[in-house]
């Protein structure tokens, strides 16, 4: 298995650009008019945890989230990027609908295999 590294993941986050800022666009806590089909909560008492996270997300990063990623994605910010995939990985309901969200499998994938903590080759 390759190590993860920074300029791998965001080659990752790149290919994928488009999906994962849909994805925070409608799934963001602080995004201001997401557009998100309804979905069955299958977790319950997940999705009522996730909420209570939803909004301590909402007030600590109140800035706008889609000029955040496109900042971050222009920097080459690998913690901004991953920060905010997170917070919309929480804003996502507690469903297993979400697979079939656009970018969020590719966002889950990204969370799950950030880069290490080496240089780049």
């Amino acid at each position: 298995m390759q190590v993860m590294t920074k300029s791998r993941w965001l080659e990752q986050v790149h290919t994928h650009a488009t999906a994962l800022r849909q994805l925070i666009s409608n799934y963001h806590p602080s995004a201001r008019q997401p557009v998100r089909p309804p979905m069955v909560i299958t977790a319950p008492a997940p999705e009522v945890a996730c909420q209570n996270i939803r909004e301590m997300i909402a007030q600590e990063e109140p800035d706008d989230p889609l000029k955040r990623w496109d900042k971050a994605l222009s920097d080459g910010d690998v913690g901004t990027l991953a920060s905010l995939l997170d917070g919309a990985w929480f804003g996502v309901p507690e469903s297993t609908e979400c697979w079939n969200i656009p970018g969020f499998n590719e966002a889950v994938n990204l969370l799950d295999d950030p880069p290490e903590e080496t240089e780049d080759e």
